[in-house]
Formats: structure tokens, C-alpha cells, sequence
């Protein structure tokens, strides 16, 4: 069905734009080059588009934002007036119109405060809690995809899907891209879809026109139904707009765009991709994709120059391997501040506030203010199953607010002063030894102990040079699990001790002690944080043990963390007088 036609569809518009943009003029508001015809007069308001500045994609945005809630604030003042010659009384005026259920979704644009907690008003993050480093000095194509989502679908892309696709759509002087993989992650229901539906429809339509040849876009999700939905929304609009032959054939539903650009919709079984050589590929939902995203999606484009794997998704759990690897390898990337060919951002709680406080939602919900209100979230709240609201309405990971500290405990003990030399060093592989890190703690003047993230790397070879490099400090031990010791050097012999699940089993507790009397410090990284704060204790053999198969992904660096801390902090015992004969 194709979407009913906005005042941006006319030919009047259009030629008008194209005439004040036609010689690049700066943005009206802030000297940029502008890529938006914004009006000065809101449409709405009587204006026209003879009314027409020429402005950035953001300022327009801006504008567009701060005018939609002022409108909105007016539309609730005069109903609640309204309601209240009608006999109503209203205490509760920032709430009422969310409770009317003739109400459609555009309506619900305002954040209202959250009474229960006083003093706090969530709002939602346009930009992400976690983002990769972004290259300096590089264009991106994410303006130009703003304007199409505007000329074509008839909508403004919300701040948070602009930040994504900007991020993952960062290119060369040669267009090419920077990123080959991109991953993004919100709660459910913020948008998603519409972004991939705009990085779609502007690929297939921008992109030959960029590189000079036809394109090829597949599109999956871990379901074919999901995916289908994606095809059922945008082919239409292909097809009206723009002259696409479309198959509407159940499981191999496609589009062939008149210079024989093709866009095919696959389920994500351990087969996509085969036989094919996208230049895009976008997954959704990519939580429960496991082995085809490695072993069928990425391969397919391995002969594409330029390529992208855009993958988005809201929080999954201890079994969505492929989406925690990935994850992993964005953390690491933020941590060591370095770029690569991966983007990652994630909206998401901060580990410091309670998962249960609406100001934790928010970070998860790029939406509100938008599409989304907070009496939506709160109602999802009083859903008995605690643990499928904080994934899907917090993105937060499972089993994460199970975590063996109180939420914010961890981040108020960041030491930023320096750290001494010497102490020990914990060195573990993650399960597929595709992982390796390494976590020193060592003594501080003021009696605490400190841990610091000493590296992060994919080979042991890579482990040896580390500790070739550690152990030029004589005061330096080192703490490594089985798997580490098959291939420990041997003139390394006596400087190490083997630690494994005996030793988190008598350690786990005394840590969490020392954490909680503050006397256990660290340098701020954000995997440690993450691994920290996800790390899940069960009860066994009358202790505690941090569980690997209990926890939401990865906690390799929160076990090293138990076993430096303990090695270190642990007081020394005086050993029997030794009796020194001279034969002077």
C-alpha cells in the first residue's frame, strides 16, 4: 500500500529545493553546508515553500524538534482546558492524554515527569551511552540519506536514527566507506525499522548512481515473517516512486529497480547469503542470528569493494554469541579509543543506576519524546516477567540485574591517579580462544588495590609479548588459568601461579568485600565495567562463584579481576628464620 502523499511530495517542493541548494549555499543557521530546504514558517503555521532558508540537515532538525514540542505543549494545554469546563478534574495534567486511548502514537510527543520519583525527569538520549570512535576529517553519507528519508518516505528521521546511520555511512574522499560492519542497538520499538527501511530504499536508489553500477541489497532478520514485514512496507514505495519491478512470492520476495539494482528479503538460516555477492546486507534483529552472520553473511561480500554488514538489534541473552562477539569487539575498540572497520553504538543503561529507575530507562529509549512516552515504559514495568522487560523495554542484557554488586558501586570506585609498577597479572582466554586479556592489580600507598586492563588481544602470540614486556619488571607475577599454562614459557616457570574455578570459589566473596569497603579501586575501562557489572554469583559448596554460563555474555575480565585482586591484597605470612652460615 503506498503511503498517502505529504506536502513533500509535490513537484512545487521539489523544483524549489533543488533551485536553492543547486550552487551549495552554507546552512542559514550555522554556515555548514546546507543539504535541507527548511521553512521558516512551519507549513502548519500557513507558511509556504516560497518561505524556504537553506539549512543543515541538524539545524533543521533542531528546529523541526523544538517547534513539534511547543506545538504539542499548546494542543495538551487547550484540551486539559478543555476537560476541565467539561467537569474533569485534573491533578495530573502531563499524564491525562496518554490515558485517553483514542489517542494515536504522533500524539504521543511530550516526556512527562515521572511522579513516583520526585525531583527526576527522564528524557531520552539522542546520542548512544556506548559509540565507537568516529574518524575525524571524513564526510559521511548520512545527510544525504536524512533528505531522502524526507523527500521520499515523508518523515524526519528522529536524532538517535540519524546518529546511527551518519556513524556506520562514514566515508573517504573516494566515497568509500570506513566501516565494513556497523552494529546498533536500542530497546524494542524506538525505530528501528524505519531506519532500515531509509538505508534501504536510499541505498538501492543513491548508491548506483554514487559508484556508477548496479547494486545488490539483501535484507534478513531470525525470522522470515520479520523480515517480510521490512519488504511489505518499502517495496510499494519502490515501486510508485520509482518504476520497481516487485515479486511478492513468499520466501524469495524481491525488487528489481529499473538499472537492475536488486534487493532480495532471506529468513537467517545457516545458508544466506550463498551463491550471493551483496554490497549491502542489513540484519535485524541479529540476537538470535548465530553462526550465519560469520559463516554465511560476511563471506557473501568478501569480493564486494565498499561493502556493509548493518546489523541492528535490541539486547539478547547468554546465548547470542555472534551479537556478545561483535559487542566485545566494539568495547575494545571504545576502551583502546582506536577505530576500525566496525561501528558500534548501543543505548543502553549506565551499570551505575538501578535498572528499575525511569532515568535507566531512558538511556534505552531513544524514542521518547518522539514516538515513545514514559507511561508506556511504566506500564511494560509491572510486567511479572522482570527479566523480558529490562531486555526488550531497557536493552539490557539478561541476568544483568542479577549482578553479584549493586548497581553504581563499581563506577564510583574509578581511581584516577597513578598506578604504581609491579603487582600481578591475571591472564585468561575467553571459551573459543578468539579473546585473550590481561588485568593487573597491584598494592597502593593508601592500602587499596588497584586493577587496571593491562591488554586485550586475538592470539597467544600476542599474550607472549605482553608478557615478555611485563616481566622486565623482576616485581611483576603473573596468575594464568590451565588453558594459558599448556604453552607458558619455562623460564617463566616461577613467576606464575595457576588460579582456575577452585580459586574463584574461595576468592569471589573476600573481592566483594573489598569492593564494598572500597577498598578495591580501577582505571575506568568499559569492558572491565561491562564484564563487572554483568557477572552473575551462585551459591556453591557453601561460598560464592561468578558463573560463566550464568551471566549474560563475557565476564573473563571480572574473574581476572577476583584473582589479581586476591593474589595481591592477601597478607603476607612470615616465613621460619632462616639460618645463614659464614665460613669466615
Amino acid at each position: 500500500m503506498t503511503r498517502p502523499s505529504t506536502p513533500y511530495d509535490t513537484a512545487e517542493y521539489k523544483r524549489k529545493r533543488a533551485a536553492l541548494l543547486a550552487d551549495h549555499p552554507p546552512c542559514h543557521w550555522c554556515g555548514n553546508e546546507a543539504t535541507t530546504a527548511d521553512h521558516l514558517v512551519e507549513l502548519d503555521r500557513g507558511g509556504s515553500h516560497d518561505e524556504m532558508v537553506p539549512a543543515c540537515l541538524p539545524c533543521n532538525s533542531r528546529r523541526g524538534q523544538a517547534y513539534k514540542r511547543k506545538r504539542d505543549a499548546i494542543q495538551n494545554h487547550h484540551r486539559n482546558e478543555a476537560l476541565k469546563d467539561k467537569g474533569f478534574a485534573i491533578t495530573k495534567p502531563e499524564r491525562i492524554f496518554y490515558e485517553q486511548k483514542h489517542m494515536t502514537p504522533t500524539q504521543l510527543s511530550s516526556i512527562s515527569k515521572d511522579l513516583n520519583q520526585p525531583g527526576l525527569e527522564p528524557t531520552s538520549h539522542d546520542g548512544p551511552r556506548l559509540e565507537t570512535v568516529v574518524p575525524d576529517g571524513l564526510g559521511s553519507f548520512g545527510a544525504d540519506l536524512g533528505g531522502w528519508a524526507r523527500d521520499v518516505l515523508g518523515i524526519e528521521l528522529m536524532p538517535w536514527q540519524l546518529r546511527a546511520l551518519t556513524g556506520q555511512l562514514v566515508h573517504d574522499d573516494d566515497l568509500n566507506l570506513h566501516n565494513r560492519i556497523s552494529l546498533v542497538s536500542t530497546a524494542r520499538q524506538n525505530g528501528k525499522t524505519v531506519a532500515l527501511m531509509t538505508l534501504v530504499g536510499w541505498w538501492l536508489t543513491k548508491m548506483p548512481i554514487i559508484r556508477g553500477k548496479k547494486q545488490l541489497v539483501l535484507s534478513t532478520a531470525h525470522r522470515l515473517d520479520l523480515a517480510v514485514m521490512l519488504f511489505d512496507e518499502l517495496a510499494p514505495i519502490l515501486e510508485a516512486k520509482f518504476g520497481a519491478k516487485v515479486s511478492h512470492s513468499y520466501g524469495r520476495n524481491s525488487v528489481t529497480m529499473p538499472d537492475g539494482s536488486r534487493w532480495f528479503v532471506r529468513a537467517a538460516g545457516p545458508s544466506v547469503g550463498h551463491g550471493t555477492s551483496p554490497n549491502l546486507i542489513v540484519a535485524d534483529e541479529i540476537w538470535d542470528i548465530g553462526e550465519a552472520i560469520d559463516g554465511g553473511l560476511l563471506p557473501a561480500m568478501r569480493a564486494q569493494k565498499s561493502p556493509l554488514l548493518s546489523m541492528w538489534s535490541t539486547a539478547g541473552t547468554e546465548n547470542s554469541r555472534a551479537m556478545l562477539k561483535w559487542r566485545e569487539q566494539g568495547l575494545r575498540m571504545i576502551d583502546q579509543k582506536k577505530t576500525g572497520n566496525l561501528y558500534f553504538a548501543e543505548w543502553s543503561p549506565p551499570p551505575d543506576l538501578d535498572p528499575m529507575n525511569p532515568a535507566a530507562w531512558a538511556w534505552g529509549n531513544p524514542a521518547l519524546g518522539h514516538t515513545l512516552a514514559m507511561e508506556t515504559i511504566t506500564a511494560e514495568s509491572e510486567n511479572p516477567d522482570r527479566t523480558q522487560f529490562l531486555r526488550a523495554s531497557c536493552n539490557l542484557w539478561v541476568a544483568s540485574d542479577q549482578g553479584w554488586l549493586k548497581p553504581g558501586l563499581w563506577q564510583s570506585l574509578q581511581f584516577n591517579g597513578p598506578i604504581p609498577d609491579g603487582g600481578t597479572v591475571a591472564i585468561e582466554n575467553s571459551v573459543d580462544e578468539t579473546r585473550y586479556f590481561g588485568l593487573r592489580a597491584v598494592a597502593l600507598p593508601d592500602g587499596r588495590t588497584a586493577v587496571t586492563v593491562e591488554f586485550m588481544v586475538d592470539t597467544y602470540a600476542q599474550v607472549m609479548e605482553h608478557v615478555e614486556r611485563l616481566n622486565q619488571n623482576p616485581a611483576i607475577k603473573f596468575a594464568i588459568t590451565p588453558s594459558i599454562d599448556l604453552h607458558w614459557p619455562l623460564h617463566l616457570e616461577r613467576k606464575r601461579v595457576v588460579v582456575g574455578y577452585g580459586e574463584i570459589l574461595k576468592w569471589t566473596d573476600p573481592v566483594r568485600q573489598m569492593i564494598r569497603q572500597k577498598l578495591l579501586v580501577h582505571t575506568g575501562e568499559t569492558m572491565l565495567a561491562e564484564h563487572i557489572q554483568r557477572a552473575v554469583a551462585v551459591r556453591s559448596q557453601g561460598s560464592i562463584a561468578l558463573s560463566s554460563q550464568r551471566s549474560s555474555g563475557p565476564i573473563e575480565l571480572a574473574r581476572l579481576a577476583v584473582f589479581a585482586a586476591a593474589l595481591t591484597s592477601k597478607p603476607k605470612t612470615g616465613g621460619k628464620p632462616m639460618m645463614v652460615v659464614s665460613n669466615g
